[in-house]
């Protein structure tokens, strides 16, 4: 069972209706109740009651009033606590009728907290219990520092967001109780630039996606082979490449590994006992585009064998008019990958859709994965959850959380996915 405050969203036909809806359920700061509801016949009758006693009807119902409280506190106890901070910002939308702009601007809130929700459902299901404070955190720093001061945060077992990273460093400086677990479940950004030691960075930095890419590859490594590191020294190849050669090492010390800025000097290292793995970390398509046509040359003229590595973001491109592209069997890093095949896949996406009658997006999916692994948690393990999650990982829909802790920054999620290109797709590995 969710219990929540406010009347429940019923989201009907498109993003419009979704806002209206949204902004009318969840003004100020407020929630929505999904649980059982008592018939209005029920307290009639008890109205209507004989009176043999003395006590009189006001009596009656005051009693009734109170011992109906005293069993709603009773079921909160129960309940887990979790605090759900979504930049929806209902403060701009003038009037009751949003604008496409209002609506584009709280549409990743909407569409996280409808899959959250629809897994705190599913746990429901089985018998668990929430109490859901979903919060509108309006993208702001002093709203968020008021937030985290605010009953609903200092009574919640669990925190989840807010998402931005202003947001997270506002909300954090000012919450008075370390020990709560505080969920980032967007921001990419480094865990070790919050210093948070409650923050859980549910996706994985670039520097995660490195570190795992160079065991990966130090692992292909046999004898005969080169690895060579392709860095045209831009920003997104600094991020990715910056430590690579220092990592692969660390996992192989007899990789034969070497840093190239250029084609020229690229093609002065190729073997031709081995294979050359390649590994690229810039996203610039002409870059890439120059990379792949030197590949090819260098395999139709000269025989020369390649394994390609890239950027995470190399997952958002086409490779389709690269017709030996199968052959370079290119491999990337991912933190999100939904098969579309799965079983739990399509239930959700049916569910999600008979629901709220929208078809689920990518935080949709993020939403649910987050709410079936803590929410899970927090259900199996009550407050003590908080130790055991270093112990159990998760693989979902769309994330796979598994867990590092750092005193200092927090819960790093290393949840990588590995990704091969075949035949003009990606695919898990």
């Amino acid at each position: 069972m969710i219990s929540v405050q406010n009347h429940q969203l019923r989201l009907s036909g498109n993003k419009i209706a979704l806002a209206v809806a949204l902004a009318l359920s969840l003004a100020s700061c407020t929630t929505k109740k999904i649980g059982v509801l008592r018939s209005p016949s029920q307290r009639g009758e008890q109205g209507a009651a004989s009176n043999n006693s003395g006590i009189t009807t006001a009596e009656q119902a005051e009693e009734a009033k109170k011992l109906e409280a005293a069993k709603a506190s009773e079921n909160l106890k129960s309940q887990k606590s979790i605090a759900l901070l979504l930049p929806f910002q209902l403060n701009h939308i003038a009037g009751m009728q949003p604008t496409a702009e209002d609506i584009k601007r709280s549409a990743l809130a909407l569409d996280f907290y409808q899959g959250f929700q629809l897994g705190l459902e599913e746990l429901g299901e089985k018998g668990s219990k929430f109490n859901l404070q979903v919060i509108d955190s309006e993208d702001d720093n002093y709203r968020n520092t008021s937030l985290a001061t605010s009953s609903s945060v200092k009574n919640a077992n669990l925190i989840v967001g807010p998402i931005y990273p202003k947001e997270i460093r506002a909300f954090s400086r000012a919450i008075q109780d370390k020990n709560t677990l505080q969920i980032s479940p967007l921001a990419a950004t480094l865990a070790s630039e919050f210093e948070v030691s409650n923050l859980v960075s549910l996706t994985p930095s670039i520097r995660v996606h490195s570190e795992l890419m160079a065991k990966y590859v130090a692992k292909q490594f046999t004898l005969g082979d080169v690895v060579l590191v392709y860095d045209i020294q831009d920003a997104d190849s600094k991020q990715f490449l910056d430590s690579f050669m220092s990592e692969a090492l660390g996992y192989n010390k007899d990789l034969q590994i070497k840093v190239v800025n250029s084609i020229a000097e690229l093609n002065d290292n190729l073997v031709a006992t081995g294979n050359n793995h390649i590994v690229c970390g810039t996203t610039n398509r002409n870059q890439i585009r120059t990379l792949l046509a030197n590949m090819d040359v260098q395999t139709t003229e000269f025989g020369y064998g390649f394994k390609l590595y890239g950027h995470p973001n190399w997952a958002k491109l086409s490779f389709e008019d690269y017709m030996y592209m199968d052959r370079y069997e290119l491999t990337l890093t991912t933190s999100t990958l939904v098969d579309e095949r799965a079983e739990k896949t399509r239930k959700f996406d049916y569910n999600y859709k008979t629901k709220f009658q929208v078809a689920a997006s990518d935080f949709s999916y993020k939403g649910y994965d987050a709410a079936i692994y803590f929410g899970g948690l927090l259900s199996k393990y009550g407050t003590d959850y908080v130790q055991y999650l270093v112990k159990e990982s998760y693989s979902g829909i769309s994330n796979d959380f598994s867990f590092d802790y750092f005193p200092k920054w927090g819960y790093v999620n290393r949840g990588i996915r590995f990704i091969v290109y075949r035949n003009n797709s990606f695919v898990r590995k």
